[in-house]
């Protein structure tokens, strides 16, 4: 009798195991699949290019907006780290927003959500006019913030800057890709 429970307890553990791994397993697919979609957003702000790929002619200039809507700056320059070739950050002037002026800030790219105008959400036809780059900007994300102007750009190579900056707009550039999976996914299920 002890040793069908226990068989019987072996079996279930082995089950729920089974099915745990399973649901791990769908979950992961899910959050590669949300992930991809997001790289592929960019993208969609671009009609000559597919998939994640953007041309930085396409983004200069380009009109930031929150996600109410309303114009919060423009890119005025992008900056690529030559040794790795990825983007360190935009070059943002956030106009008259905020009593800011006409200086630049240093925003990582990594901040930008790419998304349908919601003027534009129900058309059926929806092209790379239709999308909008946001970025979810605070008085409170900006205070203290140093601006910059054309003949002095910060240095990303200073370490503490760097840290500062990717804190104030809550991007983590040394997380790793399960941990970014996850923080993508919790972002994605408060939508």
């Amino acid at each position: 009798m002890k040793a069908a429970i226990h068989t019987l307890l072996a079996t279930a553990a082995i089950a729920c195991m089974t099915v745990t791994a399973a649901m791990a397993q769908e979950a992961t697919n899910v959050n590669r699949e949300r992930l991809q979609r997001r790289a592929d957003d960019a993208g969609k702000l671009d009609q000559k290019t597919r998939g994640a790929s953007i041309r930085v002619s396409q983004l200069m200039g380009y009109n930031i907006q929150n996600s109410q809507g309303e114009s919060v700056g423009e890119i005025k320059d992008i900056v690529i780290d030559s040794r790795t070739g990825k983007v360190k950050y935009a070059a943002v002037t956030y106009g008259g927003f905020i009593g800011l002026g006409n200086k630049l800030f240093a925003v990582p790219f990594e901040a930008f959500k790419v998304q349908v105008d919601p003027d534009e959400v129900g058309d059926d036809d929806v092209d790379a006019d239709d999308y909008v780059l946001v970025l979810d900007v605070t008085q409170q994300q900006l205070e203290g913030q140093e601006g910059f102007d054309e003949d002095n750009w910060p240095d990303m190579a200073d370490k503490r800057w760097a840290r500062e900056l990717d804190k104030r707009y809550g991007v983590n550039r040394n997380e790793d890709a399960k941990e970014r999976l996850k923080r993508l996914n919790r972002e994605s299920n408060r939508q």
